[in-house]
């Protein structure tokens, strides 16, 4: 499961509010610590929600919104980042991650 403590507690905010707003379960629950990913499919889909999630969350940090306390978006986005393509590298999603990744750039 994606693993948050205290010091990335912040990231985990901005993760379950932005899941919220792309409104998937699969994505919800993930960024809740609720479930793994176990396959190549639910990868793809969490990669690519990322992305969309990052989307938000640009527009949200131009805007200097606070959602739910979490002020410097940008900073704690860098380490949802961190965290999301940490997981799913570690277990073997290098190619969704990548796919999803060069897909957001064009």
């Amino acid at each position: 499961m994606l693993n948050f403590n205290e010091s990335t507690h912040n990231a985990q905010i901005l993760a379950i509010y932005y899941a919220k707003k792309i409104d998937l379960d699969l994505v919800i629950d993930f960024m809740e610590s609720k479930i793994d990913i176990t396959n190549t499919e639910d990868a793809l889909i969490v990669a690519r929600s990322f992305w969309k999630m990052v989307e938000l969350s640009i527009q949200d940090n131009d805007n200097d919104n606070v959602i739910d306390g979490v002020e410097d978006i940008e900073f704690w986005m860098h380490k949802l980042f961190n965290k999301v393509s940490g997981y799913l590298t570690k277990n073997g999603f290098e190619e969704q991650w990548d796919q999803a990744d060069a897909e957001s750039k064009k």
